[in-house]
C-alpha cells in the first residue's frame, strides 16, 4: 500500500520516516488495505495481535516445510515407511508426491499405488 492510499483511508498522514512502520505492519498481515486502516484507526491494539500471530503462523508453516522435506530426505535415504508417513499425515499425499517428484526422488511402489489413484479420480 502506497503512503497516500494510508493517509486517503484513515486521515493520518505520519511524521516523516514514520510511514515504514505501518507498512511493515502491514506486510506483517494478510489483511486488506481497507480493514488494515480501520483496525489501525479504531483498533491498533488488535492489530498488533494479528500481525504478531500472522507471523507467527508463516513461521510455524515454514518450519512445518523444512520438516516434511527433511522427514522425505531421511525416508529416502534409509527406505524409511513410518517417515514416508509421517510426511504424508503432515501434509496429505497429493503434496507429499509433488515434493518426492519435484525432488527427483525414485518413487516407491506405494508410491506409484497412490499416483495411479489420483490419476483413476
Amino acid at each position: 500500500m502506497l503512503q497516500q492510499e494510508f493517509e486517503e483511508l484513515t486521515g493520518i498522514k505520519p511524521f516523516i520516516g514514520n510511514y515504514a512502520e505501518v507498512e511493515e505492519c502491514y506486510m506483517n498481515t494478510d489483511l486488506d488495505k481497507e480493514m488494515f486502516c480501520k483496525l489501525w484507526t479504531k483498533n491498533p491494539t488488535a492489530l498488533k495481535e494479528i500481525e504478531r500471530k500472522t507471523v507467527l503462523v508463516r513461521k510455524l508453516y515454514e518450519d512445518r516445510n523444512s520438516t516434511v522435506d527433511f522427514l522425505i530426505e531421511q525416508a529416502e535415504k534409509w527406505s524409511a515407511s513410518d517417515l514416508r508417513e509421517k510426511a504424508i499425515s503432515m501434509i496429505g499425499e497429493k503434496e507429499y508426491i509433488r515434493k518426492k517428484i519435484e525432488k527427483g526422488y525414485n518413487l516407491w511402489e506405494a508410491d506409484r499405488k497412490l499416483l495411479v489413484d489420483f490419476l483413476r479420480k
